[in-house]
């Protein structure tokens, strides 16, 4: 990495302000000239030694004693030699302007609204800059401005009236009727070479429709049942986890991580302690890697079975979701017997985890494990039977490896394309290094083969679990570090010198150090990844999350152009997509 830093300093020394190399995080921070950043990004995107070719996320933070009030902060990957950069750019309240790198990564467009959206700096260039989360008349500020409360401005007030569905509305005067050409719900524009009109449809499609996996609305042109233009409409589900984690101190976050991806809140809380470890340097003890891994598989398992079934039941096939939801019912007690919740969790700790893996829970996984991949068999049996699911999924929704990586694509939606990728492998944590398995990578790119990288994933799981399950040593599940982590129950109980001793240091303040750090997860859904700042108090002075669902909407349009609307359905699914964790 040294070699390729020398030489970008060297090929732009008015516009490369200073790098920074944190070895013992493994991070490396380029601090560039907002005027020359789209040059740096190309030279980084296109010089063949560097090939930062994947848009990993974009985010800001706000500091407003400084002169340069904002900075604009750039995760970038590259998948060929492995390795992460983060460049950063400071510009001033004044002209809080950047120039768009929407021209070098496709995926950039829904990451630089919303950091429009959010903190109101312009990207110039960017082909569609406005609000992505809050209504597009929303006129009470920025949310993510340090000057923004965190119980918001009561912007509801300043909205028209909305009458009562029991008053009869007014009748309309003449001088305020909606003009005929207003009126129109097609717009037909004559072919030039053909007497034959061509006509265009506008179809909304959600909130309220069952198969848009929570809420979520999507604009669609049309030509005829063909998809001429699909924009998606977020932000009708606000978590607000990312304002509300300056209000909290960091374990007070974990809570919250568990309501992003509900389906899977259990790799939620893994991917946010991940992160602050990171921060603080917290070396976790290596029984708790190992429950860490069983649980995060677990999960994955858990996440891959349920959209397998709510996919087949969208397309039409009933009695997959039945089984599917009889094997995670098996996962779900488990869940309840390990830490007393199915749903929202809240089982892992920065250090380690709550509650040790007890002998009943590793008789009755191994039971699972035993018939599970007879399971997957009969799942796979069940569907390449059916030639709705065949023709509903093959060949549809088709995105190229080359595209996926520029749209920033991770997960099963990446690696569908043929891309082998999965941070288990690339940035191995846990115990996935002490194991054997494959990551699954598909071919065409298309809806069956992402179908087809789930349900292999789902035998990978397996393979995990029953691997650490017996190389799982003895020893504690939670760090040794008293400033951090509270004292165990177990030693709460029979020492309360100790007790005493542990809280004090704890109230006396938790003062993690300063600086920052990036810290992705490989979840079922792709990469989680959480971006922390931290000012040396108890509460993170600005927190990122890197959603994957709301990153694989932004290739949406790309991916359902062409095809029909029923196709928009399985496009959905193929995602898999929550909107909890989209809108966070």
């Amino acid at each position: 990495m040294q070699p390729l830093l020398e030489r970008l300093m060297t090929t732009f020394p008015d516009a490369v302000r200073g790098v920074e190399v944190d070895a013992a995080r493994n991070e490396v921070t380029a601090r560039v000239s907002a005027a020359r950043i789209v040059d740096v990004a190309r030279w980084l995107h296109d010089t063949p030694e560097a090939a930062f070719d994947h848009i990993t996320d974009i985010c800001s933070v706000d500091y407003p004693n400084d002169t340069e009030r904002f900075e604009v902060i750039y995760q970038l990957l590259s998948l060929a030699h492995r390795r992460r950069i983060r460049l950063k750019v400071r510009i001033t309240e004044d002209h809080p302007e950047v120039a768009s790198v929407t021209g070098i990564w496709k995926g950039a467009d829904f990451m630089e609204r919303e950091v429009y959206d959010l903190m109101g700096i312009t990207f110039v260039g960017h082909p569609d800059l406005r609000r992505i989360l809050l209504p597009e008349d929303y006129g009470e500020g920025h949310p993510l401005r340090k000057d923004f409360p965190a119980e918001g401005r009561g912007w509801r007030s300043s909205f028209p009236f909305i009458p009562r569905l029991d008053e009869a509305p007014e009748e309309q005067s003449a001088e305020g009727e909606i003009p005929e050409s207003e009126k129109q719900v097609y717009r037909a524009t004559e072919q030039p070479s053909s007497t034959r009109r061509r006509e265009e449809l506008l179809l909304n499609m959600g909130p309220q429709h069952p198969s848009t996996h929570g809420v979520l609305r999507v604009v669609l042109e049309l030509d005829g049942e063909r998809i001429v233009k699909a924009t998606p409409d977020l932000g009708y589900l606000h978590r607000g986890v990312e304002k509300l984690a300056e209000c909290l101190h960091y374990m007070q976050v974990i809570p919250h991580t568990d309501r992003l991806d509900y389906v899977c809140a259990m790799t939620n809380n893994y991917a946010y302690v991940r992160a602050v470890e990171k921060l603080l340097d917290i070396t976790v003890p290596e029984r708790a890697e190992y429950i860490r891994t069983v649980v995060a598989e677990m999960q994955r398992i858990i996440g891959h079975l349920f959209w397998l079934g709510t996919q087949a039941l969208d397309i039409g096939a009933m009695t997959v979701f039945f089984w599917t939801f009889r094997e995670r019912e098996i996962l779900l007690d488990m869940f309840e017997k390990l830490c007393g919740a199915r749903l929202t969790l809240n089982y892992y700790r920065i250090g380690g985890v709550d509650s040790d893996f007890t002998p009943d829970l590793v008789t009755r996984l191994k039971a699972f494990l035993h018939t599970f991949p007879d399971k997957v068999n009969e799942y796979n049996q069940l569907l390449m039977s059916n030639r709705i699911w065949v023709g509903r999924t093959k060949d549809i929704a088709v995105i190229s490896a080359e595209d996926a990586i520029n749209f920033g694509l991770t997960g099963p939606t990446l690696r569908g394309s043929g891309v082998d990728y999965d941070i288990r492998k690339y940035e191995p944590y846990g115990a996935y290094d002490k194991g054997e398995w494959e990551v699954p990578v598909g071919k065409r790119g298309d809806t069956y083969d992402r179908y087809w990288v789930r349900m292999e994933e789902m035998r990978q799981s397996a393979r995990i679990i029953a691997q650490c399950l017996d190389q799982m040593p003895e020893g504690p599940i939670m760090a040794d570090v008293p400033h951090v982590i509270p004292p165990p129950k177990a030693k709460v109980m029979r020492d309360m010198e100790s007790l005493i001793h542990h809280f004090i240091i704890f109230t006396q303040g938790f003062k993690p150090p300063k600086g920052e750090t990036y810290c992705g997860t490989e979840v079922p859904k792709g990469e989680l990844g959480f971006f922390i700042v931290s000012d040396g108090s108890p509460r993170p002075y600005r927190l990122k999350i890197r959603a994957p669902s709301f990153i694989h909407m932004g290739a949406f349009d790309h991916m359902a152009r062409g095809y029909l609307i029923s196709d928009i359905i399985t496009i959905f699914g193929t995602y898999d997509i929550v909107m909890g964790e989209c809108d966070r």
